[in-house]
Formats: structure tokens, sequence, C-alpha cells
């Protein structure tokens, strides 16, 4: 990748340094439940858990370009667009899921790649079971080790595996850069490399670039076109409000790409010219002629009203998840759930908002929901048969767990050691199974949410009995009432553990902090 910069220094502090953050703030727990609520004892400024999660990522993303000097042209070319946004813009920007989703890979597999090349042979099996230890934490454990044991030549594998991994996630850094500088222009000239690849995790169909969840005026943008197939590789110029595409690669089994591609066309709202003459070099006015042959920039689709993405739906089959087609009316569906929630509990509606980025649909049997802390803010939700209360459940479950995740990532909630993070040695009052200690604290967490919910929902329809039940459908009061007194049951249950966690010293004092405030909103429920 190419880019024309200023000084690396000057980059750096200007967006990456701890200092454009403002101070640290101490951890205190005490509004992790309700935004908006401060106790006399503890005052957590409006934005404070954002700040610190932005302010981390700044830090992790100057290690990463130390580490990964390919990725310095690209995370040069984000630190000066970054240092140029309004704070609000550059701290939603840095706790979102393209930022976070990239460091996630980078800093896994740069590890990887330091492990598999550590020398001396007499270490070979102790570096294959750290190896191990590290990739079982990612969902590849299966292809790295597709026996279920150890073969001779692990480590190399592994190693040919993390380099694939950092090029697809330096691709999808470059694919974020290009999608924020169309949103925030810059005077510097912007040459990346990016591909088309199907990444279920994204949300992302194979014949589609996506260039990340920007708030712009034409929305979050996308690249795509009958010429895109899996697998192309394509260089993006973008110079001033001229973006020029021209594949590099083509797919296995398709001939060279032919060259010449061109101005790429505007969506309507974005600040590209319509079909602007590209510069000398570039193919002139006669790439401006066949601009309508290549790649269009076209707008994602969002839940209505609001930023949040939608995505295609995944298809999930036992040994395979693969990107399917829109969702007919989901969008519309999703935004009558948020209604909801604002109806009944409009500080949950306005978190939904800050921490949810993008709504992935899953067509699984069985499955409710899910989120991964490696995606922060990305909602994995099965829509299918879902009536609308069930929706804005699952909207508000994901965002809980979403903020849980952030707050893990700014203060440790559990003592270090296998005891805490490993052991299944607590029953899980709604799985029925044994599980770990952070199992249990994102259960309960997340389903206070939910009872919060519930309770403001049988308040509101007490309140106005002939609106609400047009949202409820055939789930009334007494349904509400029903599941209510089964969700405090299930949160007594739940917390009497983390009690017996505190006790016997599994939890930190931020995590015994977190622990006051949840049953502090249990007995508010």
């Amino acid at each position: 990748m190419a880019a024309y910069f200023r000084p690396a220094t000057a980059v750096r502090h200007a967006s990456f340094g701890p200092a454009s953050f403002g101070r640290e703030w101490a951890p205190s727990l005490e509004e992790t439940i309700e935004p908006g609520r401060s106790s006399r004892r503890h005052r957590w400024p409006a934005g404070d858990l954002e700040a610190r999660v932005a302010r981390r990522t700044a830090g992790r993303l100057a290690r990463v370009a130390r580490a990964l000097p390919q990725a310095r042209p690209a995370l040069l070319a984000l630190s000066s667009t970054l240092a140029s946004l309004p704070p609000e813009a550059r701290r939603r920007h840095l706790r979102g899921p393209d930022l976070r989703g990239f460091l996630g890979e980078a800093e896994i597999w740069i590890a990887a790649l330091r492990l598999a090349a550590a020398p001396g042979r007499h270490a070979e099996a102790a570096r294959a079971r750290r190896l191990f230890d590290l990739v079982s934490r990612t969902e590849h454990l299966v292809t790295l080790v597709p026996g279920g044991r150890l073969e001779r030549g692990f480590a190399a594998g592994v190693a040919r595996f993390a380099r694939a991994r950092l090029r697809h996630a330096l691709y999808d850094l470059g694919a974020f850069v290009l999608g924020l500088r169309l949103a925030f222009p810059s005077p510097r000239a912007l040459v990346i490399d990016l591909e088309c690849r199907e990444e279920p995790e994204q949300g992302r169909p194979r014949d589609r670039v996506d260039l990340g969840a920007v708030l712009a005026p034409a929305g979050p943008l996308a690249l795509a076109g009958d010429r895109l197939a899996a697998g192309m590789r394509l260089r993006a110029r973008l110079a001033g409000r001229t973006l020029v595409l021209r594949p590099r690669a083509a797919p296995r089994g398709v001939g060279p790409p032919r060259p010449g591609w061109t101005t790429v066309i505007p969506a309507a709202g974005s600040r590209l010219r319509h079909r602007a003459a590209a510069g000398r070099g570039e193919g002139g006015s006669a790439a401006s002629a066949r601009a309508g042959a290549g790649p269009v920039l076209v707008q994602r689709s969002t839940i209505p009203g609001t930023p949040i993405l939608l995505a295609p739906a995944l298809v999930s089959r036992p040994r395979h998840l693969w990107v399917g087609r829109d969702v007919p009316e989901l969008g519309e569906r999703l935004a009558r759930a948020l209604r909801l929630v604002r109806l009944a509990w409009p500080a949950g509606h306005d978190e939904i908002l800050r921490r949810t980025f993008m709504v992935v649909p899953v067509r699984e049997e069985g499955l409710v929901s899910y989120s991964l802390a490696a995606r922060p803010g990305i909602s994995f939700i099965n829509v299918f048969g879902k009536t609308l209360v069930d929706l804005a459940d699952d909207l508000l479950h994901e965002t809980a767990h979403h903020r849980l995740h952030d707050i893990q990532e700014t203060a440790g909630l559990l003592a270090p050691g296998p005891a805490a993070h490993e052991v299944q040695a607590f029953d899980s009052p709604w799985r029925g199974t044994r599980r770990p200690l952070h199992g249990i604290l994102h259960g309960a967490y997340t389903f206070l949410y939910r009872a919060e919910l519930l309770r403001r929902l049988l308040r509101l329809a007490r309140a106005r009995p002939r609106r609400l039940p047009l949202h409820l459908g055939r789930r009334g009061p007494r349904w509400l009432r029903r599941e209510l007194d089964h969700e405090r049951a299930m949160l007594a249950r739940a917390l009497r553990q983390l009690d017996g966690a505190a006790r016997e010293g599994l939890l930190t004092p931020a995590g015994r902090a977190l622990l006051r405030a949840m049953r502090a909103m249990r007995l508010g429920i």
C-alpha cells in the first residue's frame, strides 16, 4: 500500500497519543446499568466509558503500527483523518467494530507469528502448546487442528495461516480508511489496496467491498458492481473528490482482469464528483467515458431512522456459515421494535443507538442471539418468527453484552487465574449447565436489562391499555408479569453465585463495584 502523508511523528501525536482523549477517569461502575443515573458517592461523566475505550484503542493502534510495518501507511492515513474529526466522531470510530475488529485480528496473529518463529529446537513442544492455547481462543481451532491432535509442522501451518489472516485484516483496514476519507475529505491523495471477500463475522457478501460503519452525509458506503467477484483485489486512488479503481488480481479460475477501470460513480449524497475526469496516468477523459463499466459506490442498508447497519442474513449449517440475501421488510420491523423500547425505556433506546453498530440476521434453528467480544457493536440475531417484543429484547440484550465487553476492556472485573476465567464451576440459571464465572457475570448483567425492559413494558401496558397491545400482539400484561417474575427468580440465583465468587476473592474491586450496582438494580425491578 502506498499513500502520501504528513510526517509520522506529527500524525501519531495528533490522534494516537493518550493526551488527545483527556485524562483517565477512575473506573466507577455505578452507571453501568442505566445510563444517566449517578450515585452520590460516584460520578461517572457522560461518555466516560466511550472515552476510555477510545483511549485504549488509540494505544493499541500505535503498538500494532510498530509491530506490523506493512500496516503503517494505512494507519498513518487513518491517524491524519482522525485528527481532523470532532472529538465525538473520533471517539465513535475508535470504539467501533472496524478498528477494534482489526486490532483483535492483528494482535492475536502477530503473537502467533512471534511464537511460531521462536528459536530453539529443544523448546518445540512447549512452543506448540503455547500456540495451541493461543489459537484455541479463536474460531479457527478446527481449521488449524483438523484431526484433533497436534501434528508435526503445526507451528509452520499456524504461521502460514497467521500471515493470510493479517493480509485480510489489512485489506479490511484499508477499506475502512477509504470510507473515512470519503466522508471526511483530505487534500492529500490516498492509495490503498482492497479485496472482495466474504466475511460472515461482518455480514459482508463475497462480491462487495464494505467501507466501514462510517457516519457520513451519504451514510455507510460500499463498492459493488457486476464485475466484482470473490477473491478480486483492487487498487483505489482517492485524489480530491475523484476515486479511481483498478483491478490488481482476479480470483482463482477467472482470467486476468482487463486493465483500465475508471472513476467510480458516486452514491447520492457522497462527496465524490460524478464522472469526473481522472488524472493523467489513470485513464484521462477516456476513463471518464467508461465510468459505468467499473464498480459503483452504493449506500448500505440501515435500520430506518438510525445509523445502525443492517446486513444480509447469515445461513448457518453445522460446518459452514455463509452470507445470504437481505431479509425483506426486516428494517421496518426492527425500527418498530426500537420504537417500542423508546416508549418503555428511553435511556435503553439511547444505549442501543450508542453501542450497536450493525445487526446481522442469522437463520439457525434454536438460536436466539449472540455477540462477539472480537467484533464489538455487531449483534447477531435470529430474526425469523420473532415478535416485536422478542426483537426489542434481543436488541437490548446484545447491547448489554457490548457495554459489558467495553467495561471489561477498560477495567478488569475477574481475578486472574483459571478459577475465574476457565473452570466451569457455576450453575447458569438460564442455560441449566455449568459455566465459568465469566458466563454467569454476562448472563446476570444482560438479563437485568431484559427484566428492566419487561418491568417498564408492564407499567406502560397499564398506563396505556389501548395503545401498547398494538405492539405486544397476543403477549399482554399477563405474559409480561409471568416473564418478569421468572426473570427475577433467575437473577436472584445468579447474583447469589456472584456474591459467593466475590467472597472467594474471584472478583476484583471493579468487579465488586459492578456487582453492588447490579444488586441495587435487582432490588428496583
